[in-house]
């Protein structure tokens, strides 16, 4: 049996984890939605064999219910903001070489 202490410990790691991963989420989103949206950009379309499929919509913030109280307790920065500044940063870093 677990004392209160060790499920408040296993709570508190838990919620670590939850929090880290939510901060990757919103990293990884950004690079791959910034990506693909570079990729679909007019000055590189033509020469990737068409459009990549990408994401439906734009997802802008952590929806409701990924939220947690405690431990993700905003919606966070603006997806959209970062995705936009990641394609702006493969397109400015693009060489046709």
């Amino acid at each position: 049996m677990a004392t209160i202490s060790e499920i408040t410990a296993s709570r508190a790691t838990a919620g670590a984890r939850y929090a880290a991963a939510i901060t990757e989420f919103q990293a990884a989103y950004a690079d791959l939605a910034g990506i693909d949206a570079a990729l679909n950009n007019a000055s590189l379309a033509g020469r990737n064999g068409g459009p990549v499929p990408t994401f439906r919509g734009d997802a802008d913030r952590i929806p409701w219910e990924f939220r947690h109280p405690v431990y993700s307790p905003t919606e966070g920065s603006s997806l959209i903001t970062a995705r936009d500044a990641k394609r702006a940063s493969v397109l400015a870093t693009f060489s046709a070489a």
